[in-house]
């Protein structure tokens, strides 16, 4: 893998004794080795046109003689500077920096996907079966919904039917409707119970609308006489027991 730079660590370079054992001139041509190992397909490698390099493609690169170059990579592998892998020369750190970058890079990969399960490119065989029963449940509903919800002509029948006057009867109905057909916060489930129970309350006490009218209050001529709040039984008791 090509990448835009490489680890390079002056303490480490000016303490190889191998490194360190060589010419300024064979060093030089070490850098200038580790760039082409650091461009190549292969990370540490030295590769040109993805072959072993030669040394004389080397010597153009650098600007060197092929004589001189061959000198100088003879000095660089006495000296145990690089190895080999088969017929490819290769920098030991660098291929084993890349390695270990993989090996990171492959165990952050995981650690971030380990929830995620692979997806299965088949399709179940009961897929469609599934589809299709959810459907058909779904429309069942909305019909078994739709039924609990009747229409003006039905209200105003069943209204007849028990004996609820016509006019009480499509202003509940108007009035459900307008609430969605729901009870509080639940859907009405029977639609003729609760047209059974506003028959029943318009028969009990008087409405406004669907509104059940409060129960008016007695005025004062309606209170009880004056004996029975002090306690008598009969007005003849009150006077015998000489109060006016």
């Amino acid at each position: 893998m090509k990448l835009p730079w490489i680890k390079f660590y002056p303490g480490d370079w000016l303490s190889d004794e191998a490194l360190r054992s060589c010419s300024v001139e064979a060093r030089g041509l070490w850098v200038d080795m580790l760039c082409l190992m650091a461009k190549s397909e292969s990370h540490g490698h030295l590769l040109i046109g993805g072959k072993p390099a030669r040394a004389e493609q080397i010597a153009r690169i650098v600007g060197l003689l092929p004589q001189k170059t061959m000198e100088l990579m003879d000095e660089l592998n006495a000296s145990g500077v690089f190895s080999f892998d088969k017929e490819t020369i290769i920098s030991r750190r660098m291929v084993k920096d890349e390695r270990v970058r993989k090996s990171d890079a492959s165990r952050k990969m995981h650690q971030r996907h380990a929830d995620v399960r692979p997806m299965s490119r088949e399709c179940p065989a009961n897929v469609t079966g599934q589809k299709l029963e959810a459907r058909s449940q779904k429309l069942e509903a909305r019909t078994e919904r739709e039924g609990l919800r009747p229409t003006l002509p039905q209200w105003v029948a069943f209204a007849k039917e028990i004996g609820w006057p016509e006019k009480d009867a499509e202003t509940a109905f108007f009035y459900y409707g307008s609430v969605g057909w729901m009870i509080g916060n639940k859907p009405m489930k029977n639609w003729k119970l609760c047209a059974r129970t506003c028959q029943r309350r318009s028969n009990q006490q008087p409405t406004k609308g669907n509104q059940i009218m409060k129960k008016p209050i007695k005025s004062g001529c309606e209170s009880p006489p004056t004996y029975k709040i002090m306690g008598f039984q009969t007005l003849e008791a009150w006077e015998k027991a000489g109060c006016p």
